[in-house]
């Protein structure tokens, strides 16, 4: 038996870095393909140095609560962010992230970049709509990153299964007689996809309902399949990921009536 191949680096680990503190900033998925194309380019036209991918700024702003706060932002460079949303909100979420160590690679070089002291989650940012109009006070969003949404949804929505009839259905090779087994196949209910907007409609009425709902019973009244529905849901609903209550889905706070949510957590 050949001896199994045991990977091995070419040098000791360097931990000269080890002890540099480093920011885990995680972005949108088409931002990261985006960045991961630059470099990728860069590293073809045989660049030292990469280009530039975005400007981070720190800027006051009030946050939920009214009281103003430091808020750090991201925003795309030009060239690397056309077509896309170009300016994210940056959410610190380090208290629930666990500890972490960074490492490179290079050909077998194993180093130690540092620890992660800060994390981050990126959202798109969202802007409050001109003043005078019919949507004056309310938050508008992005209008590419509605683009990207429409193009999710209506790819999800593509048919891309097709019917063909065959004339001649005698099979080359195949036996002159089959015998067929007693045994039964179970057979799975296949649920149809609802377009976007209808489910969206949906949606809302089953929240009107009731404010928190687990996925298992959005989908049974909904009867949509499960990726289908995980997408339009994320668009309206966030999942709450700890707390009283985990893992119930909830309407974004842009689409929620102006507190009935909170109403309803009073107790009587």
């Amino acid at each position: 038996m050949a001896e199994e191949e045991v990977w091995r680096p070419q040098e000791a680990l360097q931990t000269d870095s080890a002890q540099r503190k480093l920011w885990l900033v995680k972005v949108p998925n088409f931002v990261a393909k985006r960045w991961k194309a630059c470099c990728e380019q860069s590293a073809e036209q045989g660049q030292q140095q990469g280009r530039k991918l975005a400007t981070l700024r720190l800027v006051q702003a009030p946050d939920e609560s009214g009281a103003t706060k430091t808020q750090y932002q991201l925003q795309l460079d030009a060239g690397v962010g056309s077509g896309i949303p170009q300016d994210f909100v940056m959410r610190n979420t380090t208290k629930f992230a666990d500890p972490m160590l960074a490492f490179s690679d290079a050909g077998g070089h194993i180093a130690a970049e540092g620890k992660v002291w800060q994390k981050f989650d990126c959202e798109v940012a969202r802007k409050a709509a001109p003043s005078g109009g019919s949507g004056a006070g309310r938050v508008a969003l992005d209008p590419e990153y509605r683009k990207l949404s429409r193009q999710r949804h209506q790819a999800a929505a593509a048919k891309t299964r097709t019917v063909q009839y065959l004339q001649d259905t005698k099979l080359v090779g195949a036996p002159a007689t089959v015998q067929i087994g007693q045994k039964r196949k179970e057979v799975t209910e296949k649920r149809d996809r609802m377009e976007p907007g209808e489910l969206t409609a949906i949606l809302f009425r089953l929240f009107e309902k009731q404010p928190r709902w687990n996925f298992a019973q959005l989908q049974k009244d909904t009867n949509q399949p499960t990726q289908h529905l995980k997408e339009v849901l994320g668009e309206i609903a966030v999942k709450n990921l700890r707390g009283p209550y985990k893992d119930l889905w909830e309407l974004k706070k842009e689409y929620r009536a102006g507190g009935a949510d909170e109403q309803q957590q009073q107790p009587a």
